[in-house]
């Protein structure tokens, strides 16, 4: 062999060393995802265990694995954006967080500062909506809800709604109350839930035909014992925040004939249904469209990184192009402001201590026939 062809052959050797060196060290490198879920209600409870448990389950986006960051801080602004920075710091490709709408708005906040690409879980309040902030969530924004339960009540005949709302999460409660009240044509008479005692005597006061809460599950069981003592056999309802928590936490006779909006329950596709059932065997514990959510986000992410690579930029990206994603609930669209949209809400009612779907409602939406 010559010189020059001695020195080429080494030049090739030196190339292949370094080839295999370079793919060594990227696949050694995990891919990380950053997770900021309070843990002060059972919602984030539970979301926070299915994070842990998708880790566990799915440790590898091809031939690289994934190390889950994972941060249950109290929810409190400075607390929660805290979180979010060190995560930053920490080089992680996207961020997975908000459970309540409150803490999904500091999420949004970050977002915008920071430019990762963060995913809301339950995150719905209306005011997220439409900002190119870097923030994404396949949980339709609770306006759609709001104007189901407005146009069901209207149809209803119903003259007077009391609606009981929380005085924490304004952020989910302010916009789901407007939208309801634009979508009813009666008198809405508003109470802060601040005590029981003090909702039964302004229900009674009022004096309404329909009661509907806008509260965590625990305030919307007060509310249905005192409504049902005052006026029995009055119609009862609840936003999806207290329905989802009720699914699994409450049963029994109390429960039947409320009407809880939500979205379908049903679980769609067998990989879904296997990470669900896995996830509730090893928890003892029925998933709530908390995991059903958390479950479709991680496998749009995975998905999303499998296609385009682990970087920010190239995630945040992906996800701003508006397109349907096969989830846990079937086929939901994000609009190109990252934005989950539906058309339909679910109204499911408890039988015998059994929840089954009631009907489903098809959105009117304004200037369209009814």
């Amino acid at each position: 062999m010559s010189k020059n062809g001695r020195k080429v052959t080494i030049a090739i050797g030196v190339l292949i060393v370094a080839g295999i060196s370079i793919s060594l060290w990227f696949f050694s490198r995990p891919i990380l995802v950053g997770v900021v879920v309070p843990i002060t209600t059972s919602l984030g409870n539970e979301e926070n265990l299915f994070m842990r448990y998708y880790q566990d389950r799915h440790p590898k986006i091809n031939l690289r694995s994934v190390r889950f960051i994972i941060t249950n801080p109290p929810p409190i602004e400075a607390e929660v954006k805290s979180a979010y920075q060190r995560l930053d710091a920490q080089g992680v490709s996207v961020i997975v967080g908000g459970v309540l709408s409150q803490d999904g708005s500091w999420l949004v906040d970050a977002a915008a500062t920071a430019g990762i690409p963060t995913f809301g879980i339950t995150s719905s309040s209306a005011l997220l909506s439409g900002k190119r902030d870097s923030f994404f969530r396949l949980v339709p924004t609770n306006a759609s809800q709001a104007m189901a339960v407005g146009q069901y009540y209207q149809k209803k005949g119903l003259k007077r709604l009391v609606v009981v709302t929380s005085v924490d999460n304004t952020a989910y409660v302010d916009p789901y109350l407007k939208v309801t009240k634009e979508n009813f044509s009666g008198e809405t008479v508003q109470i802060p839930f601040i005590s029981a005692a003090e909702v039964s005597q302004k229900i009674n006061d009022a004096r309404p035909d329909g009661v509907f809460t806008i509260l965590p599950a625990k305030d919307v069981i007060q509310v249905i014992k005192v409504a049902r003592d005052l006026r029995p056999g009055i119609l009862i309802g609840s936003s999806s925040w207290g329905s989802v928590e009720i699914l699994s936490l409450y049963s029994g006779p109390l429960l039947d004939g409320v009407q809880f909006f939500t979205m379908r329950m049903d679980i769609q596709g067998e990989g879904y249904r296997a990470d669900i059932a896995d996830f509730e065997d090893k928890y003892h514990m029925k998933a709530t469209n908390g995991s059903h959510y958390s479950a479709s986000i991680l496998h749009i992410v995975y998905e999303a990184i499998r296609k385009v690579g682990a970087s920010r930029e190239a995630i945040k990206a992906y996800f701003q192009t508006a397109r349907e994603y096969d989830t846990s609930y079937g086929k939901v669209a994000i609009d190109d402001f990252g934005d989950g949209m539906t058309d339909r809400i679910t109204i499911l009612q408890s039988v015998n201590g059994f929840m089954t779907m009631k009907e489903t409602i098809e959105l009117q939406q304004p200037g369209q026939a009814q």
